[in-house]
């Protein structure tokens, strides 16, 4: 039996849930929440679909445990839900881990979090775990290495303590706050410019009400904290591509990588933050484009739009 209460996000996707609960249901966690976003109002499938993933928690949770559900009538939205599922989940547990219906983990992801979320627990400065690695190569001595945690949350643990800071809109953060964090982190001005564009778009409707993740991630910078990644990845996507609300193109870098093993863990020597990884994940991920005059003129642009509070463009067409 596990004994670390585990946290599954779902919505209409019973074929990925299966997937993903046949991995838990390995591991026979004593404690286990569900939580699944409400069908859009008239939309007929994902009424079907919903209830066929609420069957599909029936039928494959036939282990004895304490299963807790969350199943909203109304549609939250895909920034939203997520959010208030953590919310009920950290209402009731001190730590655990997190899986989207969409990554499947490997069965050595359940000790490596639960490991770590006991030897992390009263450092105040590590707020994350997560399973996916998708780098070229190993970054320091051992099974896993500290980040700024600028990654992909599909599957990973957390304390209460770290979702306590999380803030949906953060609108009493002011970018030049965040700006000030960024650089302690080492990001460049193109990344702390998109970060900031990030940090807007939250404040004014949590990025159309499609996002969770990268406030999450902000409330780690905010609060000068790190991330622990794992050498190997420990977590499969299979939700980038085709049904799902955030679609990628076709061999995109974090869709179906193969998982490894990774116990018994060897714990790293040092806890500096790796931030040439940081650096490679954010430019191979989030701003893939390379660098030109053109991409560094509009960065500028924004910056001083940022600083005069300026909307819109500089020279209005007269009608």
């Amino acid at each position: 039996m596990f004994k670390t209460p585990i946290l599954l996000i779902t919505f209409n996707r019973p074929d990925h849930v299966r997937k993903v609960l046949i991995e838990i249901r390995k591991q026979q966690p004593t404690k286990l929440y569900v939580c699944q976003d409400g069908a859009r109002e008239g939309n007929e499938n994902d009424r079907v679909k919903c209830q066929e993933v609420r069957n599909v928690v029936k039928e494959l949770v036939d282990w004895p445990c304490e299963l807790h559900t969350l199943y909203q009538e109304q549609n939250l939205g895909c920034g939203p839900g997520p959010a208030a599922g953590l919310t009920w989940f950290f209402e009731h547990v001190e730590a655990g881990l997190i899986f989207e219906d969409d990554a499947v983990p490997h069965s050595d992801f359940f000790e490596y979090a639960e490991e770590l979320l006991e030897k992390y627990k009263d450092d105040m400065d590590v707020r994350a775990i997560a399973s996916m690695n998708v780098d070229t190569h190993k970054w320091g001595d051992g099974s896993y290495y500290f980040s700024m945690m600028n990654r992909n949350l599909c599957a990973w643990a957390t304390w209460r303590r770290s979702w306590n800071d999380f803030d949906l809109y953060l609108r009493h953060i002011p970018w030049r706050k965040l700006d000030k964090a960024l650089k302690q982190y080492g990001c460049s001005f193109y990344e702390r410019e998109y970060w900031l564009d990030r940090l807007a778009e939250a404040q004014k409707n949590a990025q159309g009400g499609k996002s969770w993740d990268m406030q999450f991630f902000m409330s780690i910078w905010l609060h000068h904290g790190k991330g622990i990644i794992p050498n190997v990845n420990l977590s499969s996507n299979i939700g980038t591509v085709g049904e799902g609300t955030h679609q990628m193109g076709e061999g995109n870098i974090i869709d179906n990588v193969p998982t490894m093993p990774i116990l018994p863990l060897i714990h790293p020597t040092s806890e500096d933050i790796q931030s040439k990884a940081d650096r490679e994940f954010h430019n191979r991920y989030f701003e893939p484009q390379p660098s030109s005059l053109s991409r560094f003129v509009a960065k500028v642009n924004k910056r001083i739009k940022r600083i005069t509070g300026h909307q819109g463009p500089w020279i209005k067409n007269k009608k």
